[in-house]
């Protein structure tokens, strides 16, 4: 393999997928089976004796194409797309091989989606989840002590008080007790960190977010260890959370220009932070890179001078003040994702977070006034005067 630098790799990567075509433009593959030239070689085929497609259920040339390139990006063994980053997390459950009376340790910071899927379909087949605050080791090697888990699951930079983990040596704490780790690495991306390089055993992404870029692909990606190869492709195979053709083109395409749309989202989310901080109209904003933030040393330590494309804002007034505050908003739009070359706005107590009890949100961080903006391409000048107008006229 070339030793190119990343810039390079998210342009190319996967691109010679496809034999002797060379197009500039990959092509697109949407057939639901493909023909064999003979029994035996089907029966290969079927079995994973020879490489090839035969059931798009079981394989996809532009599903293997980005795949292709994720492992690059991520330094992986292995991995699958699936239709959704929610599969991806499910996906990447099943390949550390949970069994009914298994534990898993999850971060309270996770998205709350993972956590209600934890708690509900795992926790019906009779796996137990214990959740807890990872900033601090202490409490982490206590809590591996005390629930023996099979698995750890954790977010490189939670959603949505940003909260930038220690994974490094989340890893070597969790390895040092027999835990597999996943990481939900949506937030940070390959541009900015790649878990599988400090140990973690899987990696997880919502490629509907940054990989993808723009609000068009809903899609998940898993990347893992060979170990893991034969349970991911059997979930795949049984479960049918398949990414289709047209969206794996999408996605695969978002790749091309993940490097400079992230680095200048992260650059137009540092600009706003600061505009929205010295505004005084918001009881905290939260941003990885500023001092003030719980998880400031750790991000300083482990992230490239990039604090990311998401600032979180505390407004005070509670749930009315919000819906005064997003009914105001001019440019932003209200829309439940992140990572679209236009800026967003979430209300984690609607929508990320609905189905966590206040209790939980509590214990979180998250108060009836935190407020998600995810940054896109416009100019931070624009975007910081539709957040700061919609605040002073929603008062």
């Amino acid at each position: 393999m070339p030793q190119w630098e990343r810039d390079t790799w998210l342009v190319h990567a996967g691109t010679d997928f496809f034999g002797n075509l060379e197009p500039t433009a990959l092509p697109i593959y949407p057939s639901t089976s493909y023909r064999s030239r003979s029994g035996e070689e089907l029966d290969q085929l079927m079995g994973g004796t020879r490489e090839g497609f035969s059931y798009a259920r079981h394989g996809n040339p532009n599903v293997a194409a980005l795949v292709e390139a994720m492992k690059v990006l991520e330094h992986a063994e292995t991995g699958i797309a699936t239709a959704s980053g929610m599969a991806a997390i499910d996906a990447a459950l099943y390949a550390t091989g949970l069994a009914p009376h298994d534990r898993v340790l999850v971060s309270q910071d996770i998205y709350g989606a993972s956590l209600s899927l934890l708690s509900s379909l795992w926790a019906e087949f009779g796996v137990e989840t214990a959740v807890g605050e990872f900033t601090d080791a202490d409490v982490f090697v206590s809590m591996l002590a005390e629930v023996r888990p099979k698995a750890v699951l954790i977010e490189t930079i939670s959603n949505p008080l940003l909260k930038v983990l220690d994974v490094p040596e989340l890893v070597r704490l969790a390895h040092g007790h027999g835990a597999q780790v996943i990481v939900d690495n949506t937030f940070a991306t390959p541009v900015m960190y790649r878990p599988a390089e400090c140990g973690a055993d899987l990696v997880v992404h919502s490629a509907t977010k940054y990989l993808g870029g723009h609000g068009d692909a809903m899609g998940g990606v898993v990347l893992g260890r060979h170990q893991h190869e034969e349970r991911l492709h059997q979930y795949l195979k049984l479960r049918g959370a398949v990414l289709g053709p047209f969206e794996s083109w999408l996605i695969h395409r978002g790749l091309r220009t993940l490097g400079v749309r992230f680095e200048k989202q992260s650059a137009n989310a540092l600009q706003v932070a600061q505009k929205l901080q010295a505004s005084g109209l918001f009881t905290h904003v939260y941003y990885p890179l500023f001092a003030d933030h719980p998880t400031h040393a750790t991000a300083q330590r482990l992230l490239p001078n990039m604090g990311g494309a998401v600032v979180t804002l505390e407004l005070s007034g509670g749930k009315d003040r919000v819906f005064r505050f997003m009914d105001r908003l001019e440019l932003i739009a209200s829309a439940t994702t992140v990572g679209d070359v236009y800026s967003l706005c979430l209300y984690p107590l609607i929508a990320s977070h609905r189905n966590q009890t206040p209790e939980q949100r509590a214990q979180m961080g998250i108060t009836d006034g935190t407020i998600r903006i995810s940054i896109g391409l416009e100019d931070p000048g624009d975007i910081a005067g539709d957040l700061i107008q919609a605040a002073t006229l929603s008062a």
